[in-house]
């Protein structure tokens, strides 16, 4: 006879090469082990421990149909945010062509309030000519006006 500490070391040198030395258990005959399964089960319910197989199959199908339908809402959002995406670059290319057009106006707009611009404009559109040396007017500093300067230019214009 064998020491029990000796059959344990024996067996997990023997477990390293496959060689199972547990002994056979006998089979039971094929209504007695369902009988003992259902006696089992029926404990185990009683203790709320395992669920009966029936809803196992609802539970994991219901499991699937949660994952599957998240998978699902995750493809939908990803699609839905990739449209958002196209949407914002397409407004910032839109933004840009609108920001080159303003520049090109303000670069108009500050060239043609340049008195050079208008006097070219006048002289051209309306037909002015520059004043010859009769219709000059000078101020001079001891000329201070009373009325203001446009009633002054107003009188020496019209006189």
């Amino acid at each position: 006879m064998i020491a029990p500490e000796q059959w344990y070391d024996y067996q997990k040198q023997y477990q390293k090469y496959g060689i199972d030395m547990r002994p056979k258990t006998e089979r039971l005959p094929r209504k007695e082990r369902l009988a003992r399964e259902k006696q089992a089960r029926r404990n185990r319910l009683s203790k709320g421990m395992v669920l009966s197989v029936g809803s196992d199959h609802g539970i994991m199908l219901s499991l699937i149909l949660i994952c599957v339908f998240s998978l699902v809402m995750v493809v939908v959002m990803t699609s839905y945010a990739a449209k958002i995406t196209y949407d914002i670059n397409e407004i910032k290319m839109e933004n840009d062509v609108l920001s080159g057009e303003i520049e090109d106006l303000d670069v108009k707009m500050l060239s043609s309030t340049t008195i050079t611009y208008i006097e070219g404009q006048a002289k051209d559109k309306m037909g002015m000519k520059s004043p010859d040396s009769g219709h000059r007017v000078y101020l001079s500093e001891t000329e201070a006006p009373e009325w203001g300067f446009a009633d002054i230019l107003k009188e020496k214009a019209c006189n």
